[in-house]
């Protein structure tokens, strides 16, 4: 069976291998693999830059679409033809997160997509929406619950105002899904084209960080002084202390991404406490959010933004290409 596996931690440690063809044991299903997409966490393994450590080997990229071509004894509900979506933490059924989880992800420590076959439980599927190609499909189960996932937490009320940080595909997704529940939504991006795109996708304003570096300012001129109700932070980093300024009282900030690295240093408990900030951590979701974010998606005909597209023997450019400025949307392997 064609694969790639990670063995080390830099991009020249990605191999194509030929592994076993897979078997689906009792509850299982096989999956051939139409459409793979790329998130920074699968360029961050790659790299070494991903805490904690992960065991190597491992077929990495976490998000997938297929067609189920065999099942285990004991499966119902699912049959050969499906079309189907892994869910990324495949233990997190339901219930709050717990830590456990991480050990139970695709794409590092287990199996991920970036191979002809998968098999995962059938505990662990879903089926994709109809009205989605496979490479729109493919980008849901990681940047766009986690999207999902944040808004959930904050539990904004229609007209409330959002931040969202330049264009990867979860701030895309959280930018879609925020407009369509009724949102004042912000963006930043340093690229005129793509701010463009942005206020086609809905955002009120976008702010050039390029030409505007002092984010909060830009915000509070932008909110008659108040700052949002909202931000999706998928930088991290020492911009965290500029977001903190940028939130208006008893906002809600969701803490993603790593862009800009893990460390912060400054005074963030002032802040915090002074306005009532509310920081909430998102490690994706549950299946239960999976299907509740993915009824979202059919309820109002979300369609993702697709970015680059390379095929299965490209897979290492697709992961690479995560390193920097990139076009809009997320990239995905197409399978041939």
């Amino acid at each position: 069976m064609d694969a790639y596996q990670l063995q080390g931690h830099s991009l020249d440690s990605l191999r194509r291998v030929d592994l076993p063809e897979l078997q689906p044991g009792p509850g299982q299903v096989r999956i051939r693999v139409a459409a793979a997409s790329v998130n920074y966490r699968d360029y961050a393994l790659a790299t070494g830059r991903y805490q904690p450590e992960l065991p190597r080997p491992f077929v990495p990229l976490s998000d997938g679409v297929g067609r189920i071509e065999a099942v285990g004894d004991g499966v119902e509900g699912f049959a050969p033809g499906d079309r189907v979506l892994g869910h990324y933490t495949t233990g997190w059924i339901d219930g709050p997160f717990k830590s456990a989880n991480h050990l139970s992800k695709l794409g590092g420590p287990l199996d991920g997509w970036l191979a002809r076959q998968v098999v995962l439980s059938a505990d662990a599927i879903v089926r994709a929406p109809e009205f989605l190609g496979d490479e729109a499909a493919s980008t849901l189960p990681v940047s766009g619950l986690t999207a999902w996932s944040a808004l959930q937490r904050m539990q904004l009320r229609p007209g409330a105002s959002v931040l969202v940080q330049g264009t990867g595909s979860v701030s895309l997704m959280a930018l879609q899904l925020a407009v369509a529940r009724g949102a004042e939504v912000i963006a930043t991006t340093g690229d005129a084209g793509k701010a463009e795109r942005l206020r086609a996708l809905g955002a009120r304003a976008v702010i050039d960080y390029r030409q505007r570096p002092d984010l909060a300012a830009a915000v509070r001129e932008l909110t008659d002084g108040r700052g949002v109700d909202g931000i999706v932070d998928v930088v991290g980093g020492p911009q965290f202390l500029e977001l903190l300024q940028a939130a208006a009282d008893n906002a809600h900030i969701a803490v993603i991404g790593f862009l800009h690295g893990m460390q912060v240093e400054g005074n963030l408990i002032g802040p915090i406490m002074a306005r009532q900030l509310n920081i909430h951590g998102i490690s994706v979701g549950s299946l239960r959010d999976f299907e509740a974010f993915l009824a979202d998606v059919e309820r109002y005909r979300i369609e993702p933004v697709v970015g680059a597209r390379y095929g299965f023997d490209d897979g290492a450019a697709a992961i690479a290409s995560m390193a920097g400025a990139r076009e809009i949307g997320k990239p995905v392997v197409v399978f041939d």
